[in-house]
């Protein structure tokens, strides 16, 4: 069966953004209103009385509902009437026992939290809503064989905002992923008896594609035997459910499971951010010195081994400081900017650009010679001096000009031929700017 067949189920999927709160304390609705609006930047709706939270939700739809319990004139159906009229809904309670919680876990809800303190509240609420938010975005593959087995699992999906994607047997999610690979997964639920490739094998195939950070994968198995779940867990499984399962154990341990997969990408994204922090100019995005000097020695003994000369050009917009006198500190930024811009446009892939510091710009050159040195940084400054900056809000629009000294060599130190760069630079500079000294 081909992967075309398969399609994304995620017109359930809504954002949540409208909220109503329907609590007996004001004080306490009051408080959780507060935090999620600041937290979320809503503005969460307050209901006190169940015939005032019917009326609001007449007069407008609520992308989730939640709902203490027990109101001052509850008519012991609104939390039924609610759930018949497809709200979103969770619940709150002060008390809990064995009947009443299974009475609440027979509708189909989001959750339900105990009210023990507002901290743990507020916490839950807003973790709950933030991950619901998330899931909008996030693909669940459902694999099993029986289809009772995978309605029941479709439909608590379906209330934790999660699109999916149905299979029947093992070799139907292998073909998406990992043959025809044009079906993406980030949670995959599959039973351990499967047609053609059961559970256990299907994991360990996939484990050889997927890290657990782009494939969540939790094991569903009816088998009394312990050492099942080991060897699930062993295969690369992130997590295991046994048959038969309550609506709360599964929704419990996939949410786990959603918040380790969207920490772990957290982690990577931030990990990412920081690399790059370390490597390159914030103002510009250019590479900056600790790049230059982690990276140089690669350089140099490639140009070394291969003896071909790499080049080095020293870069100084001129009359920087009359610009930020004249525009403004802001207008200094935007003509570093702009400037960058035209020197990674005008490089080579190859080549390496790199902010110095303040208004002074570093090219580095693999392969190259004098006369195509020269050349090229003759055309990086026409390109600049033909390039007007304009600024749109301050109506502002005026040109720059660059000095620009520059060097081939091998034998030497990189740090020597910077400073004969440099040297050039000053020069450029001493003769009236705007010009190219090699």
């Amino acid at each position: 069966m081909e992967c075309e067949q398969f399609t994304i189920n995620n017109s359930h999927c809504k954002v949540i953004k409208h909220i109503l709160i329907i609590e007996d304390s004001i004080s306490l609705a009051n408080h959780l209103k507060e935090m999620i609006d600041e937290y979320f930047s809503f503005h969460c709706d307050i209901a006190t009385t169940e015939e005032q939270a019917k009326e609001m939700i007449r007069r407008k739809r609520y992308d989730l509902v939640i709902c203490d319990i027990y109101l001052p004139d509850s008519s012991g159906n609104f939390l039924g009437e609610m759930v018949r009229s497809d709200l979103r809904l969770i619940v709150m309670t002060a008390n809990e026992n064995d009947e009443l919680r299974s009475g609440i876990l027979t509708l189909p809800i989001i959750d339900y939290v105990l009210k023990d303190d507002a901290k743990s509240l507020v916490d839950y609420l807003i973790n709950t809503i933030r991950r619901l938010n998330e899931n909008r975005n996030t693909v669940v593959g459902i694999c099993d064989d029986s289809i009772i087995a995978r309605q029941i699992m479709v439909e608590l999906v379906k209330l934790q905002n999660l699109p999916y994607c149905e299979f029947m047997d093992g070799q139907e999610v292998y073909n998406c992923l990992i043959v025809e690979q044009n079906l993406k997964l980030d949670v995959l639920l599959t039973d351990h008896m499967l047609p053609n490739i059961n559970g256990l094998e299907l994991i360990r195939r996939l484990r050889h594609n997927f890290l657990p950070s782009e494939l969540t994968i939790i094991a569903i198995s009816a088998s009394d035997k312990p050492h099942i779940i080991v060897q699930f867990l062993k295969a690369g499984a992130n997590d295991y459910i046994k048959r038969p399962f309550g609506s709360e154990e599964f929704c419990t341990r996939l949410n786990l499971t959603l918040e380790q997969l969207y920490t772990s990408r957290r982690n990577i994204v931030l990990r990412i951010a920081l690399e790059k922090a370390a490597t390159h100019d914030f103002l510009t995005q250019l590479y900056n010195r600790n790049f230059f000097f982690t990276q140089i020695h690669h350089i140099t003994s490639d140009a070394i081994r291969q003896n071909k000369p790499y080049g080095v050009l020293m870069i100084d917009i001129d009359h920087f400081k009359r610009i930020n006198d004249t525009y403004g500190h802001h207008a200094g930024d935007t003509a570093i900017i702009h400037v960058a811009s035209i020197l990674k446009s005008e490089a080579r892939t190859s080549d390496y650009c790199i902010r110095w510091g303040g208004e002074e710009f570093l090219i580095l050159i693999p392969h190259t010679t004098i006369s195509e040195l020269h050349k090229f940084a003759e055309r990086l400054r026409v390109a600049i001096e033909k390039s007007p900056i304009c600024m749109v809000e301050e109506k502002v629009t005026f040109s720059v000009t660059i000095s620009i000294g520059g060097v081939v060599g091998l034998s030497e130190t990189t740090k020597e031929l910077i400073v004969k760069a440099d040297k050039l630079l000053y020069e450029a500079k001493s003769t009236g700017r705007n010009c190219v000294k090699t």
